[in-house]
């Protein structure tokens, strides 16, 4: 059984506003957080991936009608953070550490689908695969998550390790 929520434990101020306008973040939508849930079972789990979409335009570029491989970076910290920290007590933590793997370029003016998934949670420590995919836009239907996650798809992917510090309680919650 698939349960969705819609929720963020952190307030995206970076991606979510000071880089959101014309020829910016054109568009972001909510974050929506997956959790899979046993067929047996009807418990609540913390969620296990989270997707979120995104148009990025033009003033983003490093180079000239790319994206800066910077906001990538940055979109799949926030995002990987998003996900682990609902997974943790505090529902907060920091990035330990971050290594991205750039693949293809992230055009500008492009749509694309940012998916965080739990790899591994032992204690205060979450691991986090994030991935960008382009989509597809014009003549005829989009497709499934099968065709948008295709390998040929892929722009950006990276491994995080998301941590709970033992000094928790002086990160401001909703930050």
């Amino acid at each position: 059984k698939l349960d969705i929520a819609i929720s963020s434990s952190i307030k995206p101020n970076l991606t979510g506003y000071t880089l959101v306008g014309e020829d910016k973040i054109n568009y972001r939508s909510p974050t929506y957080y997956y959790d899979l849930k046993s067929k047996e079972s009807e418990e609540h789990h913390s969620p296990q991936y989270s997707i979120t979409f995104f148009h990025l335009g033009s003033k983003l570029s490093g180079h000239e009608g790319i994206v800066h491989g910077g906001l990538i970076a940055t979109l799949l910290d926030e995002l990987t953070c998003g996900v682990a920290f609902l997974n943790f007590e505090s529902k907060r933590g920091v990035t330990a550490n971050l290594n991205v793997n750039y693949r293809q370029p992230v055009v500008v003016n492009s749509y694309v689908l940012v998916k965080c998934e739990i790899i591994k949670k032992e204690g205060r420590k979450c691991w986090v695969k994030g991935s960008v995919f382009k989509i597809e836009t014009g003549e005829g239907e989009v497709g499934g998550p099968e065709i948008v996650e295709s390998r040929a798809n892929l722009l950006t992917e990276a491994e995080v390790l998301v941590i709970e510090p033992k000094w928790v309680e002086k990160l401001t919650k909703n930050s």
